[in-house]
Order: structure tokens, then sequence, then C-alpha cells
């Protein structure tokens, strides 16, 4: 029928009468492909309201703050008609009628200017490749093609290309879960611990999505119940964690066994093993940030400059990296949020948690549910139980001890280190290497 609309636009019938027919053909085609599923499950996902007038199909209601926002995330007219559930010519429509556009988007700036740029985000980290740099200009404002992030990094350091080329890949097994918060993977990474710092991390195991990651000076189960807050606060109550034994997952674990129930598997332990997303995000993490500071802490003590031994040094390397380190790690966070993942059809995590939210919308999946505010309240008992539940037991397993550090330093003296030395200041290119001699200075003439 299409291609008679065609053949006849002009000869048979007026070229805008044809173009109407023609549009109601494909969205009535991208209807039925969105209802139907393989097997011959109805689609459940989102669909955008349509207002029925006095003549004609309903017209799909698509607002303009709609279709802002998922041009923010970078999806594409067809992700985006997926997502609403009508017609990418219904999409480019609307688009035309707000005066929205996907040209011009990409920044404008000189290959010179973007050297620079690409320099001060690799900072001498080889292991970061291409599409992570890529992520982290985009988390810093700037949109760049791909093919001129490549070209940029061949000219700045191409000896570092030639490194990763040459690197071996594993082959990755296939992971399902049923949605986005239906699963998170916390763990805690101690390849600092030498120098008494953890790093603690969460990720969405549908999304590939982190939700946290941060560096402290202990292992304490408060400090990482307090980062699981303030993400669910950002994210929602997920259905399910997954960690391993440490005492540092007991607050977060309890409060799942609480909220979500006891019965139910909602705080899965065991094996690191099984903790598959997060201890894969863990090798990014090394590559992208972890491994500059191990060299840097190990050249440090090699040049004597700080000794482990000696609780002064350990906190003035704590007053003058830490800042620094989850400084990185939040910039590996954006970028790791925003890089598109070639097995999941070059969308990024942020793409794939949204678009996951409001396909899977309508199907009553736990974790998806306290996205939209309906899952405001913990479980609740059955009222019409005659006798007392029996409270759940928990395993309380003891954790990886970080002795915290002895030396102490007043207020009056501390304020006088801040006004004299920024830990987040000097050129990047230095690392903070004279900042903590300058601290340890300070602090030997006390």
């Amino acid at each position: 029928m299409a291609r008679s609309l065609q053949w006849a636009r002009g000869r048979l019938c007026e070229s805008q009468l044809a173009d109407g027919l023609l549009n109601l053909i494909d969205e009535f085609v991208a209807d039925v492909r969105q209802q139907r599923q393989p097997g011959g499950i109805a689609f459940l996902g989102y669909q955008v309201p349509r207002v029925r007038g006095h003549t004609g199909r309903p017209k799909c209601h698509i607002t303009s703050e709609q279709l802002q926002f998922l041009l923010s995330l970078q999806f594409t007219i067809p992700q985006i008609a997926e997502i609403l559930g009508t017609s990418s010519r219904t999409v480019k429509r609307r688009l035309g009628s707000f005066n929205l556009s996907l040209r011009g988007r990409f920044t404008n700036i000189s290959d010179t200017e973007l050297d620079e740029r690409v320099k001060q985000v690799v900072n001498g980290n080889d292991l970061l490749g291409p599409e992570a740099v890529r992520a982290r200009l985009f988390g810093e404002g700037l949109l760049v093609q791909r093919r001129r992030v490549r070209q940029s990094m061949l000219r700045t350091n191409p000896e570092g290309a030639a490194r990763r080329a040459m690197s071996s890949r594993l082959r990755r097994r296939t992971y399902r879960v049923a949605g986005p918060n239906s699963l998170w993977h916390l763990d805690g990474n101690h390849k600092l611990i030498r120098w008494r710092i953890v790093i603690h991390g969460a990720i969405d195991g549908f999304s590939r999505l982190v939700t946290f990651l941060e560096a402290s000076n202990n292992n304490r189960s408060s400090t990482v119940m307090e980062k699981f807050v303030e993400a669910v606060d950002q994210y929602g109550v997920p259905s399910r964690v997954r960690c391993d034994q440490g005492g540092e997952n007991n607050a977060v674990c309890l409060f799942m066994e609480v909220f979500r129930g006891s019965d139910r598997g909602s705080a899965l332990r065991g094996r690191s093993t099984h903790n598959q997303r997060i201890e894969r995000l863990w090798g990014d993490v090394w590559r992208g940030v972890v491994n500059v500071y191990h060299s840097l802490f190990t050249l440090l003590e090699d040049d004597g400059v700080v000794d482990c031994n000696n609780e002064r040094h350990l906190w003035a390397l704590h007053y003058i990296y830490l800042p620094r380190i989850n400084q990185d790690l939040n910039f590996f966070v954006n970028q790791w949020n925003h890089h598109r993942l070639r097995t999941a059809r070059y969308m990024s995590p942020y793409q794939i948690f949204v678009r996951g939210c409001l396909r899977l919308q309508a199907q009553n999946l736990t974790g998806i549910q306290g996205v939209f505010g309906a899952d405001e309240q913990p479980a609740q008992l059955d009222a019409e139980v005659p006798h007392s539940p029996q409270v759940p037991t928990f395993n309380w397993p003891d954790s990886v001890e970080v002795p915290l550090t002895e030396y102490t330093l007043d207020n009056d003296r501390l304020g006088e280190l801040q006004q004299l030395v920024d830990p987040l200041g000097g050129p990047r290119d230095n690392l903070g290497v004279d900042l903590l001699r300058e601290a340890i200075r300070f602090l030997d003439s006390l």
C-alpha cells in the first residue's frame, strides 16, 4: 500500500493528502510492531498518550520536555520513537514543531584545542581508550565525533594507542537480569590498602550504571551504608543486592532484608566470583584511575618521601590524595555512565537505564516501581497472620580491618594547613607531589 501511495503521489492524488496517508500507515505499522513481541507477548512499556480530535486519527501527545530529556542522553530518533511507542516520522515532526534539531550538536572545537583537552584527560594514563576519553569529554560538556577523538589520541600519544591495540581481551559470558534496579552489585576495592585507602562501589546489573564509587580511609559498614543511601536517593531502592561476605556490607544487607523482606533473597551474599558486574568494573577503575595512584605512592615510598610506618606521613597522604582520588573517581563515573557499549547497540549505561525503566514500567518489577515513586514504604507484614512472625537471623562475618590513623590535628592547626595547602590545587601534571611535601613540612614543624 505504501509503495502504491508513493507512486500515486502527485499523479492520482494531491501530494499533501498522500503524505498524510503515508504518515498514518507508518504509525500503524509502528504500533503493531510495538504491541507484539516474539512469542505473541503484548508490549507493556511506556507509550505516549493519544489525544482524539474532531476528525482523523488520535494525535500522539509528545511534550518538548520529553524530547529534550531524551536528546540530552544522546538517543537517536529511532531510539526515541521506540521508547515513546510511536514512529520515527512522528518524532521528526514533533522535533520540527518544537524547533529542536540534532544538527549542530557537536562542539565547535579546533584540533589544537581538542589535543590539549585530550592530554588533560589522559594525563599520562595510557590505558584510557578513545571511547572513555570521548565519554569524559561529554561529561565536561564537549560532544566530539568519535573519529576526531581517535585521531587526536593518535597524534598526542601513538605509543599508548599501539599498546592498547596489542592488549588481549577476555571472552565474556552472557549476563541476564530482569531490568533496571533488579540487582545491584556491591564490593570494595583494596588495591590501595597498603596506604589505608579503600574504594567502595556499586553498579546496576542490568544497565551497568555505576550508582556510587568513593574512596575512604576506612572499611566500616557505616561508610558503605552512607554512600548506598545517597545512591538510593538518586536512583531508587534496588530489588536485590549482591555482595561478598565482608562485614562492611552488613548495614546494607540488614536494610535490604528489612525493607524488601527477609524471605526473598533481598541480600545475596557469596563468593566474589559470582559478583561479576562489579568485579569487571574494578578492571576499568584500575585502568582509569587507580593504577596512576598505585604507581605514584610506590614511587613516593621508594624515594623516601612517604613512610607507611609513619602515622604523620599517612595522615598527610590522606589529606592530599583522598580528595584527588575522589575527584578522579567522579570523573570516571561520569565518563563510564556516558560511554557507549558495543555489546548494547552502542547505548550508554544512562541510556540503557532510562530506556529500561520506560519499557518495563508496566511490568510491575519491584526495582522499577521505586523509580516512579510507588515504592516509598518498606515491605509490610501480613496483618492476618495470628502469630508473631519469626525474626530472621543475620550473619555478621568479620570484615577486613583498616587501622585508623593515630595522628590527629586540632581544628586551629587544621585551619592553618587548609589555608596553606589546597589538596586540589597545583598543576595537574605534578600529581600533588609538591603539595604533599609542603603538608609534611608543616606537620614536622609543629
